[in-house]
């Protein structure tokens, strides 16, 4: 799945442009947002962070929404706008790293394809991020840790037992939870081979979407495309946490690990 930067680029690129309704519930609980951007990611345990992602989208989101539309919680809404935001980006880029993974990752000017693992992919991945957009200085700025105000941690410590851990059948206390969310960090590890391996698909091979679609969109551009989609992801969750609308099946038909939610 794409790593902490990633997402960190992309829920920024999108509240920037986001309408009057998010933007001022980000900006309430802006920290509250960055944390739900990094989703299953503040999990250490593999296992918490699969069952997240395999979680029933619709499920998910309607009854994270429902139970906002209870308690009018802003704080937990600005959080599943992150969450939501780290939902678009996964379903579009799990299948993006899960894909040359497997068949190989091109060098630049016509290289020779390498092997490489999920893992050395979503390094380079958020390597060219940091080089090319975000700068070392904001890069080591999250590695030191989210800066994240006590009541706002205790609030989605809350939500999580109220209601996140059971739709993921991750069974954890509030006091672990809170231990969990009080810690997250990014990390910045090296990637090998940077300048002479394409693992952003600049030069555009050819590689199949979530969506069955083969394409040859770079990562950069992905995450261009996706924005739009996650927009009208954002606008939804909007209108389900506060009108009690149901869940649109059709706008969360894939799981974040990508594939069709049947």
């Amino acid at each position: 799945m794409p790593r902490h930067f990633s997402h960190y680029y992309f829920s920024q690129k999108l509240v920037a442009d986001a309408s009057y309704a998010i933007s001022a519930i980000v900006k309430l609980y802006p920290d509250a947002y960055l944390l739900g951007s990094f989703g299953a990611d503040l999990f250490a345990d593999k296992e918490h962070k699969k069952r997240l992602a395999d979680a029933d989208p619709v499920q998910f989101f309607g009854v994270t929404a429902r139970n906002i539309f209870t308690n009018g919680s802003k704080c937990r809404l600005a959080y599943m706008l992150g969450f939501t935001s780290h939902y678009a980006l996964e379903r579009a880029g799990n299948p993006f790293v899960h894909y040359f993974a497997a068949n190989g990752v091109r060098g630049y000017y016509g290289g020779k394809s390498e092997t490489r693992s999920e893992e050395d992919i979503e390094i380079g991945i958020d390597r060219h991020l940091i080089r090319d957009y975000l700068g070392t200085a904001k890069a080591l700025s999250l590695v030191q840790g989210i800066s994240v105000r006590k009541p706002v941690l205790e609030e989605i410590a809350a939500f999580y037992v109220d209601v996140i851990n059971d739709l993921a059948d991750v069974y954890l206390n509030y006091r672990k939870t809170l231990s969990l969310l009080s810690s997250v960090k990014a990390d910045m590890p090296l990637s090998e081979g940077l300048g002479r391996i394409d693992y952003m698909n600049r030069e555009h091979r050819e590689w199949r979407a979530y969506t069955g679609e083969v394409t040859s969109l770079s990562f950069d551009e992905l995450m261009d495309e996706q924005r739009i989609v996650a927009y009208d992801l954002l606008e939804e969750y909007m209108k389900m946490a506060r009108s009690n609308k149901q869940t649109d099946e059709s706008k969360f038909g894939y799981t974040a690990s990508g594939n069709p939610n049947i």
